[in-house]
């Protein structure tokens, strides 16, 4: 642990609102704001993300509260350098106080949201106060892509752990939608153009993409009868798919897919935008430690006008009856040709699942992860810490020495 951190910085300041509040400062002094927090690589990292999983999402016994570390200059008014929602949850019998990121099973990243570029000791004076100044027993914390975050978090807290894995699909620099499509193994590319020929001869179809507001209550009302007819079944929180697609939609961040078959829901996809420097928003951590060189030629490449938007697939699903005609596969390439060629997306990513036919649609792989903090500082934190982390290794030990 960072024992220089253990003491308050006269640097820096710390103080907790609740999320009301933070949300209530937040619109009040949006132009205070304005420009001072970089934009995110996600919509699922974005305040109106953020207030529907606090509405819809968080389980009984619990609470957000907002840790915030502001930076003091001399002369000048403290200024909100990190903000970070964590879900305060209260177990009823044994009174155990655990945090984790304001996330769900639909978000796949949990960050914290920077007003200043994003500086490892800064999240470390961050920790202490966090570790100081509240009773815990155990903090899970991500899913993080490798960078500031989870290095600071690894450096500070001793006692940790991968909690969970998942592997992220994506592909970067595309530049035009015809040699994407191109870079589409032949066997996809080819069964898509005979199941669409099928389809054509046997039925009327059409696709529809929505990217404004007016025409939404229909969609979303052809979006439900799919999911619900599809192999996922009936979704946990409509009200909160609905409220972050209406979000997006007011900032023209979403493109809801539709296909019909003789006027007849089908198939059905849900995409976020979101409009950043891609290398800048995906590396920012890292550069603005030391990495000035490779900030300085994101800089140049945005300043050239090249491409920075990010397509998120978020949800896909379709009807069964039409599975014979692959209508999701043909939902999908059309999306792909809208998003490139009208939104001029330079990354395409699949918000969560590493399923096997992911990567026909894109060719990379990163990997994110989550991890479980135990307070050393608590009795209960320190049982959790013999069970999951000593334990576990001297297991590991003694069957090593057995195997030998």
């Amino acid at each position: 642990m960072a024992e220089i951190l253990m003491t308050p910085s006269e640097h820096c300041s710390y103080s907790e609102l609740s999320f009301t509040e933070f949300i209530d400062q937040y619109t009040q002094h949006q132009a205070l704001y304005e420009g001072k927090m970089p934009k995110t690589r996600l919509f699922e990292l974005t305040l109106p993300w953020l207030i529907a999983t606090e509405q819809f999402m968080l389980p009984e016994n619990s609470q957000v509260l907002v840790h915030c570390l502001y930076q003091k200059t001399e002369g000048q008014e403290s200024t909100l350098s990190i903000a970070w929602p964590l879900v305060h949850i209260t177990d009823k019998k044994s009174s155990k106080v655990q945090l984790r990121c304001l996330t769900s099973f639909y978000s796949a990243l949990g960050e914290p949201i920077f007003f200043m570029p994003a500086v490892k000791e800064n999240l470390l004076q961050l920790f202490s106060y966090i570790e100081q100044q509240h009773q815990w027993h155990s903090m899970q914390l991500g899913a993080f892509e490798d960078g500031i975050v989870s290095e600071a978090l690894i450096e500070y807290f001793r006692y940790q752990k991968i909690f969970s894995q998942t592997n992220n699909i994506y592909q970067q620099d595309i530049t035009d939608y015809v040699s994407y499509y191109q870079q589409r193994p032949s066997q996809l590319r080819n069964t898509i153009k005979r199941r669409e020929n099928k389809l054509a001869k046997a039925h009327q179809y059409r696709i529809e993409i929505i990217t404004h507001v007016d025409k939404f209550p229909a969609a979303f009302t052809a979006y439900q009868v799919i999911y619900q007819q599809s192999w996922k079944g009936d979704e946990f929180s409509f009200d909160f798919i609905e409220q972050v697609c209406l979000a997006a939609l007011a900032e023209n961040k979403l493109r809801l897919g539709l296909l019909f078959v003789d006027d007849e829901p089908a198939a059905a996809q849900l995409w976020f935008l979101q409009s950043s420097c891609d290398e800048c928003s995906a590396q920012q951590d890292k550069m603005a430690q030391n990495n000035s060189r490779a900030q300085n030629s994101c800089i140049a490449k945005n300043d050239s006008g090249q491409r920075q938007t990010t397509a998120s697939i978020f949800k896909l699903a379709y009807r069964p009856k039409y599975q014979q005609y692959s209508v999701g596969s043909i939902l999908s390439l059309a999306l792909s040709e809208f998003v490139i060629s009208q939104d001029h997306v330079s990354r395409i990513e699949f918000g969560m699942g590493a399923e096997p036919y992911k990567k026909e649609w894109l060719n990379a792989t990163r990997v994110r992860s989550s991890y479980q903090i135990f307070n050393a500082q608590s009795i209960s934190g320190k049982l959790a810490i013999l069970r999951n982390i000593v334990l576990p290794r001297l297991v590991r030990l003694f069957t090593r020495k057995n195997s030998k």
